[in-house]
């Protein structure tokens, strides 16, 4: 078995939200996924995502009447949304909204049937004390379809290295232990595991 050492995260504090999608056909939605096809430097934690709201809806063609009360209610909506930050009319994408369409390119990935004969792999060692943040790790992993493989040790065919690496920059304030990621040449005699996966 070949492996390749990605990064290593050593993280302490708590604090763990739980997080809910916006409407399907909300204005928040839409530029959620607009920023999500249009953001170069989305995977890159350190990056932020400035964006102007009229700019966007006007390029999206959302409103016809960009003067009436309803368009500007929508944009002061904005204003007070969990998924965006706003510092002097400035606009910008927060951890929340970063990690809700890093969870929408992931899903998207899960459903892509390619597979370029690498594992990828997640280990980690979160002490009992800290039950909760290493519950909720895999919670997530599992959601991003990773597989116990041992304990502590999880794995995935889906090629999710930056997403995964920027999530876990992002949720860098939510553990206390040791977290590594792992590229995965070869793993001898995975048959169990294609087969979970449903791999040729």
């Amino acid at each position: 078995m070949v492996v390749v050492m990605q990064m290593i995260f050593c993280y302490n504090t708590i604090k763990i939200k739980n997080m809910r999608k916006p409407e399907e056909n909300s204005l928040t939605n839409k530029i959620l996924s607009y920023l999500k096809e249009t953001s170069k430097d989305l995977l890159i934690a350190g990056v932020t995502i400035i964006f102007d709201p009229h700019k966007l809806t006007r390029g999206m063609s959302l409103y016809k009447n960009y003067n009436n009360d309803f368009y500007y209610r929508k944009i002061a909506n904005l204003k007070t949304s969990s998924y965006f930050t706003v510092r002097n009319n400035t606009f910008s994408l927060s951890n929340k909204g970063r990690i809700t369409i890093i969870k929408s390119i992931i899903q998207d990935k899960k459903n892509a049937k390619r597979w370029d004969n690498k594992w990828r792999a997640i280990v980690f060692d979160i002490p009992e004390s800290s039950r909760k943040e290493r519950n909720f790790l895999r919670k997530e992993l599992k959601w991003m379809g990773f597989k116990e493989f041992q304990h502590s040790i999880w794995i995935t065919p889906h090629n999710l290295e930056k997403e995964l690496l920027c999530l876990l920059k992002l949720w860098r304030n939510d553990f206390t232990g040791d977290i590594r990621f792992l590229r995965i040449e070869k793993i001898i005699d995975d048959k169990d595991f294609k087969k979970q996966f449903q791999l040729p």
